[in-house]
């Protein structure tokens, strides 16, 4: 009698454990799933290239072409020239004080400069002119020699219109057009007719400036434009060629 109790305990002691195995879902099944998972733990996570990390100017330009300090590898190119044309005057750039006075710009003498003022070797000289009408023209002369030389005989190499007259019914600057943008274009219109710029750079809130440079060994600005984002207009422009 006890054996057989005994074995009766022993019997319902090996169901119990049979009855708490858990179901294997997978049985008959390929393990492919839960092997791929494992792999994708081990792969090393790639980690993005840096990009400009600027909010604004993605709604103009293809942001990915930018590093962290909003330059890219696009320029004007080798063959670019200028086509400019400021209150009615074709304007050259480089240029020199024979060539603007020719053209019927007077130089705004001041206490500061004239035009027998000496240029130091490697310095610069910002001058105004005015025409007929009033209107002015800020240019800046540049002295590349290594001794010193008179403004009026030290080329131009620059041009600023500080002003848009659109936006200022007194200013004293005019009507601009260069190489396809004028007074009136919008951000979308500048870079429609110059391309996509080789810098940017947020001066404030919704206050840029765009450049432009000639090519990969000479990146200084050979164009550049303010604007204002949250008014899609161009604030002044300056044109140079050093």
């Amino acid at each position: 009698m006890k054996k057989l109790l005994s074995l009766l305990l022993c019997f319902i002691f090996l169901f119990c454990l049979a009855g708490c195995e858990k179901f294997d879902d997978n049985y008959g099944n390929s393990s492919t799933v839960s092997s791929t998972k494992e792999d994708d733990k081990k792969k090393p996570t790639k980690i993005p290239e840096i990009k400009s990390d600027d909010e604004v100017m993605p709604t103009y330009l293809d942001i990915s072409l930018y590093d962290e300090e909003n330059y890219s590898d696009i320029y004007l190119g080798s063959d670019f020239e200028y086509k400019i044309t400021y209150v009615g005057s074709s304007i050259k750039v480089p240029s020199s004080y024979k060539e603007i006075t020719k053209d019927g710009w007077v130089l705004v003498e001041s206490g500061e400069y004239g035009e027998d003022s000496q240029i130091l070797a490697g310095k610069k000289i910002t001058a105004d002119f005015v025409n007929d009408y009033g209107k002015k023209i800020t240019a800046v002369f540049y002295n590349a020699k290594k001794k010193s030389v008179s403004l009026k005989k030290c080329p131009i190499v620059k041009f600023v219109l500080k002003e848009n007259e659109v936006l200022n019914s007194k200013s004293q600057y005019g009507q601009f057009w260069v190489n396809g943008i004028s007074n009136i274009s919008s951000i979308n219109d500048t870079i429609e007719a110059l391309g996509s710029p080789s810098h940017f750079y947020c001066v404030s809130e919704n206050k840029y400036y765009l450049e432009w440079f000639l090519n990969e060994k000479d990146r200084r600005s050979r164009i550049t434009v303010y604007v204002d984002t949250a008014e899609d207009h161009i604030e002044a422009i300056e044109f140079s060629y050093y």
